[in-house]
């Protein structure tokens, strides 16, 4: 079998094995994700950042002991940060070079990760598509009139056209969640303080946004988070560790489940037939594998939790373009797309009182909501 061949069939961890029984080289990967790369960059344009001549550099010398040894990966344009490679965020504004790489970055090239491009986003991860002036658009590989959704929909693109088959990704409010969605991948939104920000932020969004992955399989989004997860010393908080692995949680047969599905729009929007028809089969699925399903309601997560989200987030976009023009020097609102600027000065106008105020009710919503659904698997 062609090495192009097993790049589209196995996910990382199939990879990861063939490397350490020597099947296939670090190098042969490396050399087929970056051709695979740039065959699909005009049709997807998921790409930001080539990192060829590292990734091969990396590919010569990487350990094929480590468990995801000579794997090929992207790293998002937005959040996390690789020491020398310019990080635009999916913006305009002039990139910024770390210095150092963030704490999330050393732990996926430990793992043996070989990342080989940066991941488009749309301006500061603020849409559910993945547009932007600085970017153009970046297209679903299973149709390229659809999108592949946002923010992490570079990333998702790169995996589901079979560039990588593991790339960073991260979800403040479904970014990671909406482009698996889309392009039919796995996407997990891990618990708050799971992976690291470290250092070069502490935390964003007051703690909403985390960062993890989008992949092919479960079992590579356990084995990554086994790899990622834990407390890094410079970390204001972390998740209390799992008693086992994801890993084997992932390969455990779950039994039979309690589920609950809401089927309603918080905003009261309509939903597609489409959209309900797919639910219903999903539901219909679980049922005949043997597992409870009950409807339930939240009526509580309506408008005016969301009108607490979007103030929060607001106030946080206002906060980061005020620390981008510092760090420029210069006012940035003649680089920023008109919805940025908008949501800027709309944070611009709510209070430390409201912010504060704001997060009190979705951190009560929270509790209220883990409450209510507690006696569900899912």
């Amino acid at each position: 079998m062609s090495v192009e061949r097993i790049l589209w069939e196995e996910d990382a961890t199939g990879l990861a094995n063939l490397v350490r029984k020597g099947e296939v080289s670090a190098v042969e990967l490396t050399d087929a994700a970056i051709a695979r790369a740039e065959a699909t960059r005009p049709d997807i344009n998921a790409t930001a950042e080539p990192l060829y001549d590292a990734a091969r550099a990396r590919a010569k010398t990487v350990d094929p002991s480590l468990p995801l040894a000579g794997v090929p990966f992207a790293i998002k344009d937005l959040g996390i940060a690789i020491k020398g490679v310019p990080t635009h965020g999916g913006s305009r504004i002039p990139a910024w070079l770390a210095d150092v790489n963030s704490a999330l970055t050393d732990r996926y090239l430990a793992a043996g990760l070989i990342p080989i491009v940066t991941s488009t986003s749309p301006e500061h991860g603020l849409r559910l598509m993945t547009e932007s002036r600085a970017f153009g658009v970046t297209r679903n590989p299973w149709n390229t009139g659809h999108t592949s959704g946002g923010s992490s929909g570079g990333s998702a693109a790169l995996v589901a056209a079979g560039v990588v088959p593991v790339a960073h990704a991260s979800d403040g409010g479904g970014s990671i969640r909406v482009p698996a969605a889309c392009t039919g991948l796995v996407g997990l939104k891990t618990s708050r303080g799971r992976t690291p920000l470290t250092p070069l932020v502490s935390e964003s969004w007051y703690g909403m946004v985390v960062d993890h992955a989008l992949t092919r399989s479960v079992r590579d989004c356990a084995l990554l988070l086994d790899l990622t997860h834990g407390p890094d010393p410079l970390s204001p908080y972390a998740a209390p560790r799992p008693k086992g692995t994801f890993a084997a949680a992932a390969a455990r047969d779950p039994g039979k489940l309690s589920l609950a599905v809401y089927r309603k729009s918080p905003l009261g929007l309509p939903i597609s037939d489409e959209t309900l028809k797919a639910l219903d089969t999903a539901v219909a699925l679980a049922r005949e594998g043997g597992h409870t399903v009950e409807e339930i309601d939240l009526p509580f997560i309506g408008r005016d939790f969301f009108a607490d989200f979007c103030r929060t987030v607001a106030s946080a976009v206002a906060g980061t373009m005020r620390a981008e023009a510092l760090r420029v020097g210069r006012s940035v609102a003649g680089d920023i797309e008109r919805a940025t600027r908008v949501l800027a000065r709309f944070g611009e106008l709510v209070s430390a009182g409201e912010t504060y105020a704001d997060l009190q009710r979705l951190h009560a919503a929270s509790r209220r909501l883990i409450a209510e659904t507690a006696q569900y698997d899912a």
